[in-house]
């Protein structure tokens, strides 16, 4: 194993660097866009029209990387769309109106969505080539990233420094280091024969359906939790607003380190026993915050949901790139239809539900989607030996 796994090392930077820097892009963009509404002259409702664009760019070009995958290999999407996607923020901000604001985003979002197939695709490739689980790491970097990216900015609007000159100056950095980096990312390596034509309807298998539908209830537990765990504690626990705006903040740090020993965990046990052991985790971190009335307790419920959900997007990512036969690409792109659409209803429809039954009753239904992450965690075993799976289609 050891002689399978150093050569990858400068290729594992490469697609690690890729990873930090959508991480600082987004670190970035996410810290300054309360200032995007006021310098764009947006209501509530455009900005929420604006940034809903984004998502709909990304939609769609789940559906454009499963025909692109039949005519590029993921290192040269990665590559180019890496060196591209950090310009797009500049572009939102030099825009003028909600029209032109919504055109922007909406090319973000398709940029956005080919970059996260090919990222995802090259994770693959590394455990394939290596013989052993990456991507749980590879998310942590892009973690870390999100999180230097927040502290940019924080420096940056102490300093004053403008909107528009700050994304610049981001952007121009990360693309360099996109450029760079892409050039050490790994070709495809699992080749079954001349690749078929993609329609509409290729590459939506049963097993795909159903690793989709465990990666959009792991994404609707998350987005619950980033977008509410503050409001929780503020409404429901009565803690101060610093206090409850740190819900997000250990969420994702909780998260982002245990990434960092997730490869190490998924060896250890394998997928299907660590996809059981952090639901379990991640259950008893809802009760955590569900039942202790002390703000504080109620911190640590959500630094051990963060714990719990860290390796489960890496690891159902690993699922579908692991057993996808020929067209890795494919796979992942039709899994991420599902996952973006858990990442989208996920706020909403917590919403609907605290507006319903309350946050905390709220907050205990996810208990649901969590114990059917537990329930189907089989479907994850082909992420089990990636070696193997190199093997056979060898």
């Amino acid at each position: 194993m050891t002689s399978a796994v150093l050569p990858l090392r400068r290729e594992r930077s490469a697609v690690a660097t890729v990873f930090f820097v959508v991480g600082v892009m987004l670190g970035t963009w996410f810290t300054r866009v309360p200032e995007l509404r006021a310098a764009l002259d947006l209501d509530f409702a455009e900005l929420g029209a604006v940034l809903l664009f984004q998502t709909v760019g990304v939609l769609i070009a789940m559906q454009v990387a499963g025909h692109l995958s039949a005519h590029l290999d993921t290192r040269t999407v990665l590559r180019w769309t890496a060196a591209l996607v950090p310009w797009c923020p500049v572009l939102v901000t030099v825009t003028s109106g909600p029209v032109a604001a919504a055109a922007a985003m909406l090319g973000w979002g398709l940029l956005a969505g080919l970059l996260d197939v090919a990222m995802n695709a090259q994770g693959v490739e590394l455990e394939r080539a290596g013989g052993r689980p990456f991507l749980s790491g590879l998310h942590a970097v892009w973690g870390a990233g999100a999180l230097v990216g927040s502290l940019g900015s924080l420096g940056a609007i102490r300093a004053g420094v403008p909107l528009g000159a700050h994304f610049g100056v981001v952007a121009a950095v990360l693309c360099v280091l996109a450029l760079v980096a892409g050039r050490h990312a790994l070709p495809e390596t699992v080749r079954r024969g001349p690749r078929k034509p993609v329609g509409l309807l290729s590459g939506w298998t049963r097993w795909v359906l159903v690793l989709g539908g465990l990666g959009a209830a792991a994404a609707l537990c998350e987005g619950a939790v980033s977008s509410w765990s503050g409001v929780f504690l503020r409404e429901q626990r009565g803690a101060a607003v610093e206090v409850a705006s740190l819900g997000y903040f250990v969420f994702v740090l909780a998260q982002t380190f245990t990434r960092v020993f997730g490869d190490r965990a998924h060896r250890i046990l394998g997928p299907v026993s660590l996809l059981r052991w952090s639901m379990a985790a991640t259950v008893a971190g809802v009760l955590v915050a569900v039942l202790s009335p002390d703000p504080w307790i109620g911190l640590a419920g959500f630094a051990v949901q963060g714990c719990g959900l860290a390796v489960v997007i890496p690891v159902i990512s690993g699922a579908v790139g692991h057993g996808a036969g020929g067209n890795t690409s494919l796979a992942i792109a039709r899994y991420s239809t599902l996952h973006q659409a858990g990442v989208l209803a996920g706020p909403a429809l917590f919403g609907w539900l605290a507006q319903t039954w309350g946050i905390s009753a709220a907050l205990a239904l996810l208990v649901v989607p969590l114990a059917a992450i537990a329930v189907l965690a089989t479907a994850t075993r082909p992420a089990e030996q990636p070696e193997a799976v190199h093997q056979r289609a060898a």
